[in-house]
């Protein structure tokens, strides 16, 4: 198992998902990635909370979502070559 950590605070609160679309989307509206753990293959993309990061996901699941095409295919092409050099 890979882990990468950014000095997580106790007490943080962090929001985990697996999916890189929405990781993607999530980077883009700001939120900042605190670590990643593989667990059998995936990559589990860990976020420090934020109040709005409820609706964004709603957001983003309900095709509300709105976002610059480019910005999100070159954090998407980032997110997967740190999960492939991070693997």
């Amino acid at each position: 198992m890979n882990e990468e950590k950014k000095n997580i605070q106790i007490g943080e609160l962090l929001f985990e998902t697996n999916d890189l679309g929405l990781a993607t989307y999530l980077r883009l509206e700001g939120m900042e990635i605190k670590k990643t753990t593989k667990i059998r293959g995936r990559t589990i993309f860990c976020f420090l909370d934020k109040e709005n990061r409820k609706k964004l996901v709603q957001d983003y699941f309900g095709g509300k979502a709105r976002v610059d095409p480019l910005l999100y295919k070159n954090m998407l092409r980032d997110l997967k070559v740190f999960t492939i050099n991070n693997g």
